[in-house]
């Protein structure tokens, strides 16, 4: 339980590009966050076409600032850190992104756990992802103890006279900001962190993470009401959001050129990768066959499961030959065997 004295001073901070029909639900969880007001400031950086000041303007610790060019992701980033009010080395940056919600204890459970922790980065690497389409929970994670997306980052301001984001990254920013998942860090509970929504107007098509064979993916029996208990919050997020997204022209993806253009060049490399991983065999007659990587997996698989079953039946008959030898000692029957 944290006490009120001596706490640290919190950034919450929000990058935003054309998201007007999400701040009702990201303002919910700004307001209720159960943390003193007095000690938070919440930083917005827009760069959209459609500028939601209006929307905030009478939140009285919000610091606003608008952007007349779009800016990359990254540099966007770098440049909330620097519009910050607090930077102390023990102050703390919190991110709250638009389209995600945040329970009321999302900071205090951050500040939590970094100010009982030696680690200066905080997040969440277990995610629950909400798919209204399908009307399903999927937990994805946890991936490695250093491991986290950016929307569940926590930080001690300190950390940043050591890192930063590249500049020009418009996706998956966290790797180089962790320097490749190395920065020392301290795992949040995913439930009193964030949930994820899957929605038409994404940046990355959430549902191309769904694979029954990545066993970091999985279905999961949680609801959205295990997340948010408040009810027109439930409604808005499961109901609302979709029918206002198919009226929101500015939402479209078209209107980030420079996302879809790292997306169709992240899945032609991936695409490459694949197809240049080819391995041949000999067949009887001396002609090669060329195996896919899928082929060779699933072999792997097979086998694995294979020798597990021979290991299991193994350790039955070492256990049996065990039992017969302290028979055979307890009865005195060794002289038989000589």
């Amino acid at each position: 339980m944290l006490k009120k004295n001596n706490l640290p001073r919190v950034s919450i901070c929000t990058p935003t590009f054309n998201r007007r029909p999400f701040f009702k639900g990201i303002i919910q969880s700004v307001v209720t966050q159960k943390y003193p007001k007095e000690l938070i400031e919440w930083v917005i950086v827009d760069d959209g076409t459609d500028k939601i000041e209006d929307l905030v303007s009478t939140i009285p610790f919000v610091k606003y600032f608008k952007l007349t060019e779009k800016m990359p992701l990254g540099k966007k980033r770098n440049y909330m850190h620097n519009m910050c009010s607090f930077k102390n080395d023990d102050d703390i940056i919190v991110y709250m992104d638009d389209d995600d919600y945040y329970p009321p204890n999302r900071v205090s459970h951050a500040v939590d756990k970094l100010i009982h922790s030696k680690a200066l980065c905080a997040g969440s690497s277990e995610l629950y992802i909400w798919f209204n389409t399908l009307n399903k929970m999927y937990k994805f994670g946890p991936y490695g103890p250093n491991h986290s997306t950016a929307g569940t980052f926590a930080f001690k301001r300190a950390l940043l006279k050591d890192t930063h984001y590249e500049d020009d990254a418009v996706l998956a920013e966290e790797k180089y900001f962790l320097k490749n998942y190395t920065v020392p860090f301290v795992q949040l509970d995913p439930l009193s962190t964030i949930l994820v929504f899957s929605h038409e107007q994404n940046t990355f098509d959430k549902r191309k993470l769904i694979d029954p064979a990545n066993k970091m993916c999985s279905e999961s029996n949680l609801k959205v009401k295990t997340f948010i208990k408040n009810i027109d919050m439930q409604k808005f997020y499961m109901d609302e959001i979709d029918t206002l997204l198919k009226e929101y022209e500015p939402g479209n993806i078209k209107y980030k050129p420079d996302v879809l253009k790292e997306i169709e060049r992240r899945e032609t490399e991936k695409s490459n990768n694949s197809n240049s991983l080819q391995f041949a065999v000999k067949n009887p007659d001396g002609t090669n066959k060329i195996i896919p990587p899928s082929e060779i997996l699933n072999v792997l698989k097979f086998k694995t499961e294979e020798v597990s079953k021979l290991r299991n039946e193994l350790d039955i008959k070492n256990e049996q030959l065990r039992k017969l030898l302290t028979v055979i000692k307890e009865k005195n029957l060794q002289s038989f065997f000589i």
